[in-house]
């Protein structure tokens, strides 16, 4: 399952929406280092979604953050380390527990209806779709082909869509390209 959320114009899976929500870059703070931070970060997310699609209970609490957080590490220790049980346990209870899912509807007039069904607060259900998403991951040989950006000061995680692909964007690469030549001019001779 993709989701739509792009960093620099390229598609990126809901579990490492969650993963690269820490440090994506210099000069970036952790998007869930607080309530007000984990709620304005959460609005960006939904905002990226269809109407309705996590319900309208869209607050970040303090419960919300500490989840948001849970998640977060588990699904980046399966991702990007040695998997622990417990990590399992984490993205496997969310995964059961907190997924929307479909299911059919007879309206008044006996019609049937196809509607969302959510199993929390938006930020569950969105969790949810994360740990469905780091399973898939895994379950597709996905796992394998998570990387970090290249470039030295980026911790941005991403699933390369080339096998060529080193970095997040292209100012990552431009970024390292002109520090590898800046190098280069430093330890070149000096012509007189």
């Amino acid at each position: 399952m993709q989701f739509d959320v792009h960093h620099h114009g390229t598609l990126v899976r809901p579990s490492l929406v969650l993963v690269n929500s820490v440090v994506a870059a210099p000069g970036e703070a952790d998007a869930l280092a607080d309530v007000a931070a984990a709620g304005d970060w959460f609005q960006a997310v939904v905002a990226t979604l269809s109407p309705g699609d996590l319900g309208d209970d869209l607050a970040v609490d303090g419960d919300g953050l500490d989840a948001l957080r849970e998640v977060r590490g588990a699904v980046e220790q399966i991702l990007l380390g040695r998997p622990r049980a417990s990590s399992l346990a984490v993205v496997n209870r969310y995964e059961t527990e907190s997924a929307p899912s479909w299911g059919l509807d007879l309206d008044a007039r006996g019609e049937l209806h196809v509607r969302r069904r959510l199993w929390g607060p938006g930020v569950e259900s969105w969790l949810g779709i994360v740990a469905a998403d780091c399973i898939d991951l895994v379950r597709d040989g996905g796992r394998a082909q998570v990387a970090t950006c290249a470039t030295p000061d980026c911790r941005i995680v991403l699933v390369p869509d080339h096998h060529r692909r080193r970095f997040c964007c292209t100012t990552c690469a431009h970024r390292t390209r002109q520090a590898r030549y800046q190098r280069g001019r430093e330890g070149a001779p000096v012509s007189r």
